[in-house]
């Protein structure tokens, strides 16, 4: 009984230290800052202000769902991001899938996530926000 209370220990602290932040993920920040419908609703163009340790770039995936009626119109895209170490604006653009379902002004999930890489490592900064679109 202690041999398995002990080797169910060391796995959980094995597996505590494996999924421990990175250097280079543990100062991330993100925060949609704007939303603006392009060409009628077909696509939106997202802004993000994010804090990232300096010297680390790569992308950020865009995930965009709103209510249309019974149905969910829906839209993805990317930006690229650039870390500084200091707040920045990162400008992604989202289309809209197949299904005829535009994207209207009003309240909209926007989630996604972040890929920064740099010489320490990566960091994976995940954003989820209900945000208002607007014109």
């Amino acid at each position: 009984m202690r041999r398995i209370i002990a080797t169910i220990a060391l796995l959980g602290m094995s597996l505590f230290v494996m999924l421990a932040p990175t250097p280079a993920s543990a100062a991330s920040d993100v925060e949609v800052t704007s939303a603006t419908l392009v060409a009628q609703g077909v696509a939106l163009d997202v802004s993000l202000t994010l804090t990232c340790q300096a010297g680390l770039s790569g992308g950020t995936e865009l995930i965009i769902r709103q209510r249309s009626g019974n149905r969910v119109a829906y839209a993805s895209g990317w930006g690229p991001a650039y870390c500084t170490g200091e707040p920045q604006i990162v400008t992604g653009r989202a289309w809209v899938e197949g299904g005829g379902l535009i994207l209207k002004p009003g309240l909209a999930l926007i989630s996604g996530g972040f890929e920064l890489c740099g010489e320490a490592g990566c960091a994976y900064p995940r954003f989820e926000q209900t945000f208002r679109i607007t014109r």
